[in-house]
């Protein structure tokens, strides 16, 4: 079991995730004292919903190295291990992004003010010098670093040859813009970070309320803290919804917004389910608890936030090899191209090519941003590893779930969704073969896939065996299973009913709605998607800077300086923090009908610009009869069976100027359809 990671890092600030400290409360105490008698400690803060240590210490009173290497020693004498330092903390160093603070912009900002004002007020060349150099010192620190520790030549050796060359030619605010540029970045970067991890403990504090919990038929207010799955609570409107669970009674108007930015109100009741963070804004309801604290939907998606587990994938990796092998070609290609040329202006263009942070920028917004994504639609991919392993899926292994019901048409339409991607599904099952087999053509699953009375051994031997095909594998399973089976390159447990999976599956899903699978695939394309772009954001524009304007063209090495910090701004701030999806795109899951009711409810009339008035929908509930037949407007499933399409297809159409035309072409009535936002539902204007 891994003891700690460093998770993040600043000048005097580092975040530890320690697992530990979420199942040890002593361990966790004994920590904390440790590390508070160091006199170079300002705060210990320690989150045990996130497994999470925060370190702020005084930057100028201990180096990083030194600080570390303390920390990790307070954590294995608290754990009662033996200290070993010589494994190195941070595995993942070349994938990580620096962080600055505002004033770290001082010399920078200096050194470009008297590079600017140098000819005018006839400066001394000197200061100007003095100043630069200043300003690049931690560019010269830190590939000094890596060249006296680590053995191997850094990016920021190629920069800071950059600068000092530009300064000893006399070309000034290029090499002084890049510093304020660069350290700019980096303090927005920093900034934007702080704001994140805020955020998070805000959702979590906004949960840590009390609550009215019906217990032995009587109401009573208790701490969120003591509510236990299988609890009854009550919410009013008004209410903020401090749990994931499922209505008992009752009917509301839901915001979704606070979860995942869904703007319309969301009409619920009897047997659909309802989330933390969501405010009820009309109506009553009685909850039947699921979910607390660290474990609903919100709570995962700040422990996400917290921890930023996104530094572990393999193209990162790839892109860090690239980063150091491609240093000392470069280095050598201007060396030879100044000793041909004797142009040292064009020689040293190349030592400006981003090989560095394309891929990291990426990684520390994108995949982020998926991951917390995909957490609040109620799916908990742990890591950014994960998430890539996901969108290189081309094989599904599924055991028999709850979620693969053949009577549900989004179910079967999910399916074919998977196999249009060119994904190979498989069955496999303890059951008999008929039955097996039964299941599988109802489901679309080709019998010659499918595997009844299955063993867990045989599980695995098909697993192992897909795997050793080059097939890329996900294993689809309950909660409930051994967990010792061999579960392919990608584990996903379908955990409707309890907390997480104490074997720590990749990937769990926490409703019985299939399609959340093919969602977390699409999410997973959307993100390696976005990285890409990002990537040639970065990479394009400077190849042809710095060969084409640099090395042929001879442009002003400013042009240069804006070029390549221009591009990682633009995919660092503008083009990464793009919503990977609108929320129409992945619509709200695991709210299906289950009870008699909420079938009554499809026969409401729908309001096209308000909610329809509580006290009249409850009375309409009670009125509609139960065999109630829809005549002017349906629900989803029920319209994409009227018009023979998958249920997905019209989720991506109804958004289309033409959408009431083309539902007219494929109803047997010949009726126009048009989608009701307010109502979340598809009504025609017919008598």
């Amino acid at each position: 079991m891994m003891l700690y990671q460093v998770v993040h890092s600043t000048l005097g600030r580092y975040r530890i995730c320690i697992p530990k400290i979420a199942s040890d409360s002593e361990f966790a105490s004994k920590l904390k004292n440790l590390i508070e008698s160091f006199a170079f400690v300002t705060e210990v803060r320690l989150n045990a919903a996130a497994s999470s240590l925060i370190v702020n210490y005084k930057a100028r009173a201990i180096s990083e190295t030194i600080a570390l290497e303390k920390l990790v020693g307070c954590i294995y004498q608290a754990d009662g291990s033996e200290i070993l330092l010589e494994e190195t903390p941070i595995e993942e160093a070349d994938l990580q992004l620096e962080y600055n603070q505002w004033q770290d912009l001082g010399l920078p900002v200096l050194s470009l003010s008297l590079s600017l004002l140098a000819a005018p007020l006839e400066i001394p060349t000197l200061m100007v010098m003095l100043a630069i150099a200043g300003a690049s010192m931690p560019w010269l620190n830190r590939a000094t670093d890596s060249l006296w520790n680590h053995r191997q030549p850094s990016i920021d050796l190629m920069d800071w040859v950059w600068m000092t060359a530009q300064t000893l030619r006399g070309q000034y605010a290029a090499p002084a813009l890049k510093t304020v540029m660069v350290e700019t970045r980096r303090t927005l970067r920093g900034n934007t970070t702080k704001e994140r991890e805020q955020e998070a403990l805000k959702l979590l504090d906004e949960l840590n309320q009390s609550v009215r919990v019906e217990r032995d038929g009587q109401e009573q207010w208790i701490s969120i803290q003591e509510v236990c799955t299988g609890d009854r609570v009550i919410f009013k409107a008004g209410d903020r919804i401090l749990v994931d669970g499922q209505i008992l009674k009752g009917v509301g108007a839901i915001d979704l917004q606070p979860l995942i930015g869904e703007t319309a109100p969301f009409i619920c009741t009897e047997g659909e389910e309802v989330y933390a963070s969501t405010i009820l804004l009309e109506g009553q309801i009685w909850v039947l608890v699921k979910r607390t604290g660290a474990n609903t939907r919100v709570g995962l998606a700040a422990g996400l936030m917290q921890l930023a587990p996104v530094h572990d994938t393999e193209i990162g990796a790839r892109q860090a090899e690239l980063a150091r092998s491609a240093v000392l070609p470069t280095l050598a290609f201007g060396g030879a191209f100044f000793a041909l040329t004797g142009n040292i202006g064009a020689a040293i263009s190349p030592y400006q090519l981003d090989f560095g942070s394309g891929i990291p920028i990426s990684l520390s917004t994108t995949v982020l941003q998926a991951l917390t994504y995909a957490a609040r639609h109620g799916i908990y991919i742990r890591s950014g590893r994960v998430l890539e392993l996901l969108a290189e899926v081309d094989t599904i292994v599924f055991e028999r779930i709850d979620a693969l019901n053949p009577e549900d048409s989004e179910c079967v339409a999910a399916i074919a969704s998977l196999h249009d991607q060119n994904i190979n599904t498989y069955l496999i099952d303890s059951a008999s073969q008929s039955a097996t087999l039964e299941l599988a053509l109802r489901l679309g699953i080709p019998p010659d896939q499918t595997h009844a009375e299955a063993t867990p051994t045989q599980k695995s031997h098909l697993v192992r065996g897909l795997c050793h095909q080059g097939k890329t594998v996900a294993f689809v399973t309950s909660e409930v299973g051994e967990t010792k089976l061999d579960r392919g390159h990608v584990s996903i447990v379908f955990a409707n009913n309890t907390e997480i999976p104490e074997e720590r599956a990749d990937i769990v899903i926490l409703n019985d709605d299939i399609r959340s699978l093919t969602h977390a695939i699409a999410i997973a394309k959307r993100a390696i998607s976005s990285i890409y772009e990002n990537t040639a954001i970065i990479v394009i524009p400077n190849l042809l800077m710095q060969i084409g304007g640099g090395m042929i063209l001879g442009w002003h090495p400013v042009s240069n300086v804006i070029v390549n910090n221009g591009s990682a701004i633009v995919a660092e701030f503008f083009n990464s923090p793009r919503p990977l999806f609108e929320t129409s795109d992945l619509p709200l899951l695991g709210n299906r009908a289950k009870s008699v009711k909420d079938k009554q409810t499809e026969a409401l009339p729908a309001a096209s610009n308000s909610l329809i008035p509580f006290g009249a929908m409850e009375k309409q509930l009670e009125k509609q009869p139960a065999n109630h037949t829809a005549k002017s407007w349906l629900k989803q499933r029920d319209l994409a069976k009227r018009l023979g399409v998958a249920s997905q297809l019209l989720t991506r159409y109804r958004i289309k100027p033409n959408f009431s035309t083309w539902t007219q072409a494929k109803d047997p009535d010949g009726i126009a359809w048009s989608y009701d936002l307010a109502a979340r539902c598809y009504r025609h204007s017919l008598p």
